[in-house]
């Protein structure tokens, strides 16, 4: 039985395209999977200011932490246990700016610390994750990479395959949803259009 965590990184609903994509990576499912989700414009995560900040500061060098930092604390390795326990993760990844949303952001400056998502020895770093990855990228252009390099405008595809990769994850597949700002025929098109990866992709999971 595979596990899936689907995390959503898209506030809009039934009319995102990477949504689109993930539910029909998500129908292709063999029955036997099971899939948690994490819609992150729906989740309450918590801010990352000073208690945390501290608190991480004080994990990293051994130091007592006090009650409120502790408590603080406890919300992280809550994220990082519901993150790492998953077999095959499913991110939905709409482009904006040329990046990622804002909120895909956040979930992973608090997920990324060493001894919970990641260790460092003289052999470099090491992911303390497991599993494989679909992620999903919808782009309004053309985004799809050139003479073998990424786009230059493409800083979505590159940051994430570096931070699930020094998390631990492998394989990493990437599907790409693009010209979805041709109307809404366009953006069907798109969709459809990667149907038979995310079929492929989503009937291979055991």
């Amino acid at each position: 039985m595979t596990s899936v965590f689907y995390i959503n990184a898209s506030p809009r609903g039934a009319a995102s395209a990477s949504t689109q994509a993930a539910d029909n990576f998500l129908a292709a499912l063999p029955n036997t999977a099971t899939v948690k989700r994490l819609p992150l414009f729906e989740s309450d995560l918590p801010e990352f200011a000073a208690v945390l900040a501290s608190a991480k500061q004080k994990v990293m060098t051994g130091a007592a932490l006090d009650d409120l930092e502790a408590a603080e604390w406890r919300q992280i390795t809550a994220l990082v246990d519901q993150f790492t326990a998953a077999d095959h993760y499913l991110l939905a990844v709409p482009m904006w700016n040329f990046s990622i949303p804002y909120k895909l952001k956040h979930y992973i400056d608090l997920l990324t610390h060493p001894g919970l998502t990641f260790s460092r020895d003289a052999n470099g770093v090491h992911g303390l994750a497991s599993g494989s990855a679909t992620v999903i990228y919808s782009r309004g252009g053309d985004y799809s990479p050139k003479d073998g390099l990424p786009d230059p405008f493409d800083f979505q595809s590159p940051y994430l395959r570096a931070w699930l990769t020094m998390v631990g994850l492998d394989p990493i597949n990437e599907v790409l949803v693009q010209r979805t700002m041709a109307g809404p025929e366009g953006q069907a098109d798109a969709v459809g259009a990667a149907q038979p990866q995310l079929v492929s992709l989503a009937s291979a999971l055991v």
